[in-house]
């Protein structure tokens, strides 16, 4: 079955990058470059020119404001994938990159195969982002909301979205998560929306490292125990 390619645009303040980046990726058979900027002002033209799906920022050593593109993209833009493209040496707060939405992230220094399968997955709204990126949101999340803090704010969910949230944290989808709690997708995006609110976060990635750190568990970990007799899902 043949696919319609990711379309994406590119943003990085070096303009020699930018030019071997583009090429490299309108090589390949699955990505469609529809712009290339270098100043933030571009990006909205781009942004604004065609249908996009992902957004590429390129974030260098001393370039970290990057993020609050990716923030603007994100909030003028729903639907739009980020993924981050980070120099060795950069420094990015994961849990902001998180809370801000971004779905994708990789180092400069990794193959371009690596840019392409995030390209791929976070455009089908999935998530790429490596495990030890996630480990740091978790530190950088627990530093900023401590145990006690995140449980209290996890006190505040109903019991429905609670459940919702224990998907998430499995890393269903939606219509995964859908099928599990026998609703519908809608009503999942419905339940995702107040989950974010409730828990003062602005992407599901970012509520469920909070929801880690305030100990809270998936459905996958309490379905392991259920041969001693632990609980079911939706109960």
């Amino acid at each position: 079955m043949v696919t319609d390619p990711t379309r994406v645009v590119l943003f990085t303040r070096q303009q020699v990058l930018m030019e071997a980046l583009a090429e490299a990726l309108s090589a390949e058979p699955g990505v469609s470059v529809m712009g290339c900027a270098t100043d933030p002002a571009e990006v909205l033209l781009a942004l604004g020119s065609a249908p996009v799906d992902v957004l590429v920022v390129v974030i260098g050593v001393g370039d970290e404001g990057g993020l609050e593109l990716a923030r603007w993209a994100g909030e003028r833009c729903p639907g739009l994938g980020v993924v981050l493209v980070s120099e060795p040496g950069a420094r990015v707060s994961a849990r902001e990159a998180l809370e801000i939405g971004v779905r994708g992230w990789v180092r400069l220094d990794e193959p371009l195969s690596q840019l392409v399968a995030a390209l791929g997955a976070v455009a089908a709204g999935d998530v790429f982002i490596p495990t030890e990126l996630l480990s740091r949101a978790l530190s950088e999340s627990v530093a900023l909301h401590p145990p006690h803090v995140a449980s209290s704010l996890l006190s505040g969910l109903t019991p429905r979205q609670m459940d919702v949230l224990r998907c998430l944290i499995d890393g269903r989808s939606r219509e995964q998560t859908a099928a599990a709690l026998s609703m519908s997708p809608n009503t999942v995006r419905t339940h995702v929306g107040a989950i974010l609110r409730r828990l003062q976060v602005h992407s599901a990635l970012a509520a469920v490292v909070l929801a880690r750190g305030g100990g809270l568990l998936g459905w996958s970990h309490e379905s392991a125990s259920t041969a001693n007799g632990v609980g079911t899902l939706g109960r």
